[in-house]
């Protein structure tokens, strides 16, 4: 019994001083005080028109440059003084990486006329890019 009685002393002497549960009424008025009235809330920021529109722009922007790139392509299997230049730079490129070079064969431009293509909108691409 008496056993029982220490057990129970013990256990409310931790309850009494546990406050691991209980908020403070100081550190709630100290977090009120230092919140804004802006909402910043990246997540639906996705949602809003601006958003909306610079992703449309951004995709539009890639859609050029992918149908540059081909008809780039198109013209060099075209032209064969193209898609021998085109394989010399080719072969220069996997020479440079033969030779642990990678940041120079990063920089070998297959793509040198891709510029100067014209989109079907009629524009090439050193007007899109304004």
């Amino acid at each position: 019994m008496v056993k029982i009685i220490s057990t129970l002393a013990l256990l409310a002497a931790l309850f009494a001083s546990s406050s691991a549960f209980t908020v403070l009424p100081s550190q709630k008025a100290a977090v009120t005080a230092s919140s804004s009235t802006e909402v910043s809330m990246g997540l639906f920021d996705f949602f809003s028109d601006e958003a909306k529109e610079k992703r449309e722009a951004k995709r539009q922007r890639e859609i050029e440059e992918q149908e540059r790139l081909q008809k780039a392509i198109m013209e060099r299997r075209r032209n064969p003084d193209l898609m021998e230049e085109y394989e010399a730079n080719v072969q220069y490129r996997r020479e440079l990486k033969m030779q642990d070079k990678f940041d120079e064969a990063s920089e070998v431009d297959l793509y040198k006329r891709a510029d100067d293509e014209t989109l079907l909108d009629g524009t090439t691409g050193s007007q899109a890019e304004k």
